[in-house]
Order: C-alpha cells, then sequence, then structure tokens
C-alpha cells in the first residue's frame, strides 16, 4: 500500500512542481553516501518515507455502517488516519540547480495543502478524506543526527509528512436496520 502512496506523491508533484519524467528523476532511495555515489547527471528528486505511524489527533470514533453492491450491510470502524514522513532532498550536479529544484518543490508543497483526487493511485482513489501534506517545523537539532544515521553529507532537505487515510478497517456483518422503535410504560404497581 506504501508504494501507491509513493506513486501518488511521484504523479502529483510530476504535475504541480512540473517535474517532467524526460528532465527529472524521482526515486525513494534512503539518501546514503553508497546511493548518492551512484546517481546519475540528471536531476533527482528524492522522497525518503523514513516514518509512519498512526495519526491519533485526526481519529475518528463510533462505528459506520457500509452497504455493498449486493446489498449486504457490514459495520466497520472508521479508517485509520495515518502518518508519512519522508525527507525530500534535490540533487544535482550544481548547488544552485539543487537549490532551485528543491525551492520549486517547496513551493508546489506550500501552495498545497491536499493531494488532489486526479493524482491518486491505486486503493487511496477511492479513500476520503484526501491526503494532507504538511510541512514539519523543528529546531533543526535532529538533522545531523539523522543524516549522520545514513552516512550521507549534511544538505538541505525538506520533512514532509503525508496523513493518508488507509482502508484498513475489518468488517462485520451488520443485522438489518431498525424500523421503528416501540415503547411500553406500565404503572407503578401494576
Amino acid at each position: 500500500m506504501l508504494h501507491l502512496l509513493d506513486e501518488t506523491l511521484e504523479a502529483f508533484l510530476r504535475t504541480v512542481v512540473p517535474l517532467p519524467a524526460r528532465d527529472v528523476d524521482v526515486a525513494f532511495e534512503a539518501p546514503d553516501g553508497e546511493w548518492a555515489a551512484a546517481l546519475s547527471s540528471r536531476p533527482t528528486v528524492d522522497l525518503f518515507l523514513w516514518d509512519v505511524r498512526p495519526n491519533l489527533s485526526e481519529r475518528d470514533y463510533g462505528e459506520v455502517i457500509l452497504e455493498d453492491s449486493d446489498g449486504k450491510r457490514f459495520r466497520r470502524d472508521p479508517l485509520p488516519r495515518v502518518d508519512c514522513r519522508y525527507l525530500v532532498t534535490a540533487w544535482t550536479s550544481e548547488v544552485r540547480d539543487e537549490h532551485s529544484l528543491l525551492g520549486d518543490v517547496l513551493s508546489a508543497l506550500l501552495l498545497h495543502r491536499v493531494i488532489e483526487a486526479q493524482h491518486l493511485q491505486g486503493v487511496f482513489a477511492s479513500v476520503r478524506p484526501l491526503p494532507s501534506l504538511r510541512l514539519r517545523s523543528g529546531d533543526g537539532t535532529e538533522n545531523s543526527d539523522f543524516w549522520s544515521a545514513l552516512g550521507g553529507q549534511l544538505k538541505p532537505g525538506l520533512d514532509l509528512v503525508v496523513t493518508v487515510t488507509l482502508d484498513a478497517a475489518a468488517r462485520i456483518a451488520a443485522g438489518p436496520p431498525t424500523e421503528g422503535i416501540a415503547v411500553r410504560a406500565n404503572r407503578l404497581g401494576e
């Protein structure tokens, strides 16, 4: 399922930045020293997924009743929301070009709070709400530790959080709908 989120992000960025496939590669690799050394001379935007966790602040509660196309009714919990955290970096042979490419991606991410439906791939196409985009802010203290853990050289990057809804709730057969409620009252002592 996460590979479909990668494909969704690539389709979104290729359109809104834009990142033409003939000019710019899009990768999803850990930007470590070995990967960076093997890069071609083509400009590359790397979207490294490095953290996935439930989004509890946007969690819905209760129960949802669904009906299949054949009329069978099911109960399920609300679909979970998940935060997927990406390190977004730009790689070119010239630092100015790298900054320009990363700046273009930054502008696109700041202008769009959600990934519109036309970019959604696979199961994400039918699930709502749409994936939201948020650039995470921090004090920058974790950056050097992060790059050290990757074995790479410190470079500018965007900390992108994509919050997606996953169709991963169990479905349980539900009974027929309630047609009415009858209430009967008796007097005390009867």
